[in-house]
Formats: C-alpha cells, structure tokens, sequence
C-alpha cells in the first residue's frame, strides 16, 4: 500500500506546484514604453507570476517629477525606483498601487534611471514619469 502511495503523493505536489512557474515579460503581456525627454510612461498586463527586471534612461530638465501609478497587481509585488543624474535613490514605490499619484524627492536634473522590477507579479503595470516644472 504505502508504494502505491509515494506516487501518488508525487504527482499531487507537482500538481500543487503548477502555479510557481516561473514567468518573464513577454509578448502575452502587451508590453508598451513611451519613452521622450521628461515623460515615460510604460503599461503591461496580464502578468501572471513574472520575475523580471525593466530599466530606462530618462532625460528628466527639473529636479523632481511626478509619478502616477495605474497599477493593479494583486498578487507578488511590482516596484519602481528611481535614480537621478547623480545615481541617487529621488523615489522608491513598494508596492505599486492603484491611483496613486506621487512626487519624487528633489534630484539632479540630467539622465534619470527608473527601474521597474516584477516579484511573483500578477495583474497589470501602467504608470507614468513626467517633469514637475
């Protein structure tokens, strides 16, 4: 009897465990980037367990920008940070939520990097950067 039951009990933890596929961006998500001097703006959606990094160079002329988050992720988390032209942390948003307008702390005024990082994400990613003259 207890042969017959070790594969069995194999089969229902691989079973359990479908869901913990581990997931990049991909063109199931509909990945979208407006990416322009002082505005980036970038939208995905059905995510669906994804671990995965995206970065952009932002040309940002005012020291602190506005943020707008449109995001749904009901599941892992999804997280932005940005640096200034210096390499200093301005803003950190964990998680990302839905309609939360926000405002970065003041930086240098140069090329900007914003990082979107994905953890066991599920749902959507919409959110913009502009200047905040």
């Amino acid at each position: 009897m207890t042969r017959m039951l070790l594969p069995l009990l194999g089969v229902l933890l691989v079973a359990g465990c479908q869901d913990t596929i581990v997931k990049s961006l991909g063109p199931a998500n509909n990945e979208q980037v407006k990416l322009l001097p002082d505005t980036l703006r970038f939208q995905a959606g059905d995510l669906d367990n994804v671990f995965d990094t995206r970065a952009w160079s932002l040309p940002m002329s005012s020291a602190t920008a506005k943020v707008r988050h449109r995001t749904f992720v009901h599941h892992g988390e999804a997280r932005v940070t940005i640096a200034d032209a210096a390499g200093d942390t301005v803003y950190r948003q964990v998680p990302l939520e839905y309609e939360l307008d926000d405002v970065t702390l003041a930086g240098q005024p140069g090329v900007w990097t914003v990082t979107l990082e994905f953890i066991g994400a599920r749902g959507r990613v919409d959110f913009t950067v502009r200047n905040k003259p």
